[in-house]
């Protein structure tokens, strides 16, 4: 199969830019499918580390931190005042296809509306947004990381009909990104933005009551983090790993519907079992008193953080094995984009 894969573009995809996930998301896909022998085109900034067939620069480095400014590369979304960084690399992404493009070809995003212009322009391949964490989804062909957040959206655009073209598909990790120690360290972490909707003082408040260590790691309003928690700021990939897999429990309180919480499974492909809230991505990614715990009052959280030193780490670390490695996930895409390109080929009833 050939992909022209579209990466976001406000970080390089390299691991220098691991605070923004859909950047590591991009080059972890990358890898999975160039090794799994498919042609992937990238369409990238200039700095990159994902295997592909031909890396097309779509947006400079230095261009892209004049365009920035001031603007933290891991916060940048869809804003109206970065429109030229959408409509500059987004141009040059549609000229690199043109140049390229095969009949049967697949254009691929995690970006949402931000690529549909791309989509549009070539409309004649099959345009697939393959791992949504967004509401902005546009496209006809989608997989989504969670069923909670297909369902999600079908309410969102008030849809009470199926649809053929949409999939469930976990995000991808690599395992050798994690390491696994069966004796962790006398302290539970907090890892992610530093907002109060993603539980930051919850995490605090639990940790206070139950008399237990917290180290925070994640950037935003540093001042939510209270109660004698720890920050050790928004540290880069392998650091942050090398935390997780030392930590007795990873705190995952976030209090919106999380389409799935790349945290949650990171700590558990280090034995680190989760405690989290009660839906969302949680309700997939958590086995309810086997790799953590969904908790739903203040007293279960505090009771979890004593719960979790009977749960088994081996056990935790098999489960995020069989459900998320390249080995795994690979072949559930290739499958899915069979059938699209059937489906749109010789349709529903091919045999």
């Amino acid at each position: 199969m050939r992909f022209h894969l579209l990466a976001c573009p406000n970080a390089q995809t390299t691991k220098e830019y691991s605070l923004c996930g859909f950047a590591a998301l991009t080059i972890r896909f990358a890898n999975m499918m160039h090794d799994r022998g498919h042609t992937v085109f990238l369409y990238a900034s200039e700095e990159n580390e994902a295997r592909c067939t031909e890396l097309i620069p779509i947006i400079g480095k230095h261009e892209m931190q004049v365009i920035l400014k001031d603007i933290p590369y891991q916060s940048v979304w869809f804003e109206p005042r970065l429109s030229c960084l959408w409509n500059c690399s987004n141009g040059r992404a549609i000229a690199g296809i043109e140049k390229r493009k095969q009949p049967g070809d697949f254009v691929l995003t995690i970006s949402g509306q931000a690529h549909s212009p791309v989509f549009e322009w070539h409309n004649d391949l099959h345009g697939v947004e393959y791992s949504i964490g967004y509401e902005g989804t546009f496209a006809r062909n989608r997989v989504f990381e969670t069923h909670m957040h297909r369902q999600y959206i079908h309410g969102l655009f008030k849809s009470n009909e199926g649809h053929f073209f949409d999939e469930v598909i976990p995000v991808v990790f690599e395992p050798k990104d994690f390491s696994f120690r069966h004796n962790p360290e006398d302290y539970f972490l907090y890892v992610g933005r530093l907002t109060y909707k993603k539980g930051i003082t919850l995490a605090c408040e639990v940790a206070k009551k139950a008399g237990v260590k917290l180290k925070v790691v994640g950037h935003g309003d540093v001042g939510l983090v209270k109660h004698g928690a720890e920050y050790l700021g928004a540290l880069k990939q392998d650091e942050r790993n090398e935390v997780i897999s030392k930590a007795r429990a990873v705190i995952c309180p976030t209090l919106y519907i999380e389409p799935f919480n790349c945290v949650a499974v990171e700590a558990q492909l280090c034995g680190v079992p989760v405690i989290s809230t009660p839906w969302g991505g949680f309700v997939e990614t958590i086995e309810q008193g086997v790799t953590g715990y969904r908790c739903t009052m203040f007293r279960e959280f505090v009771q979890a953080v004593n719960d979790v030193q009977n749960l088994d780490r081996p056990t935790i670390l098999e489960r995020a094995l069989r459900l998320y490695t390249p080995e795994v996930i690979g072949p559930q895409y290739e499958r899915y984009f069979g059938r699209v390109a059937q489906m749109h080929g010789l349709g529903f009833y091919a045999e």
